[in-house]
């Protein structure tokens, strides 16, 4: 009898340990005004950070009348002298702290842009405003010249204090050698990896009922979500969640930002992208909305 018992522990013991978590729903919105934002004089309401002004190298902060409205009349411009250090810059994001992460991303030519340097991650610390290498990712044998690319997109995970960055350094036209990295904003090191991806935009949803990592894959159209566990790691195998084929004006897009609105459901940036530096006036992109089919469990884009 005790060793029937002792069995039936084990299954039922097995059965719990396997039974997926499911979490509440949450906003994942934690980011933070830097406190240097007020001490430069600027009016935080009105402001904010960019690294897209074409004659201006480096992170920028600008004051505008409208912020957001891009023919809005730009108050006042202002750059620390240390955000140029990394060269021309891409992503920008912001913690619950106000620290801002941003990464290299090749303006036109590699001039600015040594390849050596475009899996570098900077750090905008949130009270002086200095920016600092915050964490270089492993290159291995990984510098080419077909690709300029390096690191292209980042999303943060609030409850976990976790940085997700997607770098397709080292990968070659048609040969795939990107990752996906989990980094600690607290301990600054690497706590888990995605290997053999070239992903490029990156967004957090909990509108499953599971912390969920969608990415953009560089290769195709696709977006593809993997679980996040309690700890911010990889949780299981990533999957395809939907895909940019065949809609919008182009009808092969790939991801170049996406964002999760009140709701859960994501905002999709998509442009074209083919390991090749674009001039900016070339550049085209779409906006697309996707929402949760919750009776099919399923993504659709929004009618």
């Amino acid at each position: 009898m005790n060793r029937y018992f002792f069995l039936f522990m084990i299954v039922i013991s097995t059965f719990f340990s396997c039974k997926e978590e499911e979490v509440d729903f949450s906003l994942n919105n934690c980011k933070r005004n830097p406190v240097f934002i007020q001490s430069m004089g600027f009016n935080p309401a009105k402001s904010y950070l960019s690294t897209s002004e074409e004659r201006t190298m480096g992170l920028v902060l600008i004051e505008a009348e409208q912020p957001g409205n891009p023919q809005s009349r730009k108050v006042k411009i202002v750059q620390h002298p240390s955000w140029r250090k990394g060269g021309w810059l891409a992503p920008i994001l912001l913690d619950e702290k106000g620290n801002i992460f941003t990464a290299p991303a090749p303006f036109i030519t590699v001039y600015n842009n040594p390849i050596a340097n475009n899996n570098t991650i900077y750090k905008v610390d949130n009270t002086t405003g200095e920016m600092s290498e915050f964490l270089k990712l492993p290159f291995a044998d990984s510098i080419n010249p077909e690709n300029p690319f390096g690191i292209i997109g980042m999303a943060y995970l609030c409850e976990t204090h976790t940085l997700y960055v997607s770098t397709v350094a080292g990968s070659r036209r048609y040969e795939e050698r990107g990752n996906i990295y989990a980094i600690s904003t607290e301990s600054g090191g690497i706590i888990d990896k995605l290997a053999g991806t070239d992903a490029l935009g990156l967004g957090i949803s909990y509108i499953t009922g599971s912390r969920e990592l969608y990415f953009g894959l560089a290769r195709n159209s696709d977006i593809m979500s993997v679980k996040l566990n309690s700890k911010g790691k990889f949780s299981g195998d990533a999957k395809k969640a939907f895909s940019l084929a065949g809609i919008g004006p182009r009808g092969d897009d790939k991801v170049r930002k996406i964002r999760s609105d009140q709701n859960g459901n994501l905002v999709i940036h998509g442009m074209e992208f083919n390991f090749n530096l674009i001039a900016p006036r070339e550049k085209q992109e779409t906006l697309y909305n996707f929402i949760y089919n919750n009776d099919e469990n399923k993504w659709e884009p929004r009618k």
